[in-house]
C-alpha cells in the first residue's frame, strides 16, 4: 500500500473527531445547529478515494455566503482540524434537510 494511501486512511479513521470538531466550531460561530456523518463513512462504504461528509443543519433564515470557508478556518485555527482532513461540508437549511435522512445512514455528532 502506498505512503499517500496510509496517510488518507489515517485520517478517514480520525473521522469522529473531526465531525465533533466541526460540530463544535459551527456551534460556536452560529448557535443552533445540527450536525451529522453521511455518506460513505456513516454507511461503512470507505475506500481510498472517501472523504468525509458532513452535514451541517442550520436555521432557515440563516444565509451566510462563506459560511463553509468560515467554519474550515476556524475549525484548523481554534480547534486543531488538519489543514488537510478530507471533510466536506453539506450546509442546508433545517427545511431542506429531510432528504438528506432518506438517503442513507446518518450519524449525528453531539
Amino acid at each position: 500500500m502506498s505512503s499517500w494511501v496510509k496517510y488518507h486512511f489515517r485520517h478517514i479513521a480520525n473521522w469522529r473527531r473531526y465531525a465533533e470538531i466541526i460540530a463544535s466550531t459551527a456551534k460556536d460561530l452560529i448557535g443552533d445547529v445540527k450536525v451529522y456523518v453521511i455518506g460513505g463513512v456513516a454507511e461503512d462504504r470507505v475506500t481510498v478515494l472517501s472523504d468525509i461528509d458532513i452535514l451541517i443543519v442550520v436555521p432557515d433564515d440563516l444565509f451566510r455566503e462563506n459560511l463553509s470557508v468560515e467554519i474550515l478556518d476556524k475549525a484548523i485555527e481554534k480547534y486543531g482540524l488538519p489543514w488537510d482532513a478530507p471533510v466536506q461540508l453539506h450546509i442546508v437549511k433545517r427545511s431542506e434537510a429531510s432528504k438528506y435522512f432518506s438517503r442513507g445512514r446518518v450519524i449525528e455528532i453531539k
